[in-house]
């Protein structure tokens, strides 16, 4: 604070032995350009943080500050092995508000279901994260925090990938049956094809509509560019993909060659383990895929019929899951502001 003979000072030129004092502590020419570069300094910071402030986007009742939106980047930077630089993070904007813009519309629908997420079940996530990076337990906040990411970052992701996890069973899974003549059917394929190959993949999966057509391709050529130039398809997958696999890298597990939508079966075919095709469109989306392995059926165990229950129960859910987050969002009043 500017004490009042100070300003007295600045404003009434004083005269005789206190004007020679005032000027010999701090000249005139000194204290207006000092004054001036105080006052600059208090309004820059000001400005930052108004900036930061700043309601980036309204999904229904909920506000996106332009510093959700940093520190979201920020963390995609560091979990994607992105470089973190002006041009990247423009690029990269737009995909990471509109991620943050559909876990706002997952939270508000588990909220309306009276579904909540406790501490508990976060530090166990959390937990798990570090055990599948190989971090010491404990450790994943205080790395997050030296490398100035803010943990509320990764805490908001994680809550909300909870909160829908648990929409999907009581709305979706708990609605999805197989029948047995399903499994039959699954299985006699499955015998009738032991020549096929059976992959490995990993997804990215944008969805679109038809107001999202282009920006969707544009997110995906974006993502795509990233991970040729080294990124973590994992890393991107977790933070970008609305696939029901995000949360686990975007692995879909073994599929069998046929099983995928034929846009992507005929996709994966043309590529070999270790490499990345995409963007492919779909009906729904924009997927890009990675392939990790394939072999021939018949060279593995057969899997139970228990396991092709499963696996034809996942697909269903992911399917209808896909959909139901599809409504959701076309539901949703979205206000993107900057």
């Amino acid at each position: 604070m500017i004490s009042a003979r100070t300003a007295d000072y600045i404003r009434y030129p004083p005269s005789g032995s206190e004007s020679e004092l005032g000027d010999r502590l701090m000249p005139r020419s000194v204290i207006l350009p000092w004054l001036a570069a105080v006052l600059m300094a208090g309004s820059a910071a000001t400005a930052v943080a108004d900036s930061a402030a700043r309601i980036a986007a309204v999904a229904n009742t909920h506000a996106i500050t332009v510093h959700d939106v940093r520190s979201r980047m920020t963390l995609v930077f560091m979990t994607a092995g992105i470089p973190d630089n002006p041009d990247t993070r423009k690029k990269l904007r737009p995909q990471t508000l509109n991620q943050l813009i559909v876990e706002s519309i997952q939270v508000q629908e588990a909220e309306r279901l009276n579904i909540s997420v406790t501490d508990r079940e976060i530090a166990q996530r959390l937990a798990e994260i570090e055990r599948r990076n190989g971090m010491p337990s404990g450790q994943l906040l205080q790395i997050l925090r030296k490398r100035n990411v803010n943990p509320v970052a990764i805490i908001d992701q994680v809550k909300a990938s909870i909160a829908w996890s648990k929409v999907i069973r009581r709305v979706v899974a708990s609605r999805t049956r197989i029948s047995e003549q399903e499994i039959d059917e699954a299985v006699a394929r499955l015998d009738a094809n032991k020549d096929r190959l059976v992959y490995r993949i990993l997804e990215i999966y944008i969805p679109f509509d038809r107001e999202s057509g282009d920006s969707a391709l544009r997110t995906t050529r974006r993502l795509i560019a990233q991970i040729r130039r080294g990124a973590n398809f994992g890393g991107l997958a977790r933070q970008f993909s609305q696939a029901s696999s995000a949360s686990e890298g975007g692995d879909m597990g073994f599929v069998f060659e046929g099983q995928l939508p034929p846009e992507l079966d005929s996709a994966i075919k043309r590529v070999q383990p270790g490499q990345v095709i995409g963007p492919v469109r779909t009906a729904t989306g924009y997927y890009l895929l990675a392939l990790v392995s394939k072999r021939p059926y018949g060279a593995g165990k057969p899997p139970t019929r228990q396991q092709v229950g499963d696996s034809l129960f996942n697909r269903k859910v992911g399917v209808r899951a896909r959909q139901y987050l599809r409504d959701l969002r076309r539901a949703a009043f979205v206000d993107i502001r900057i």
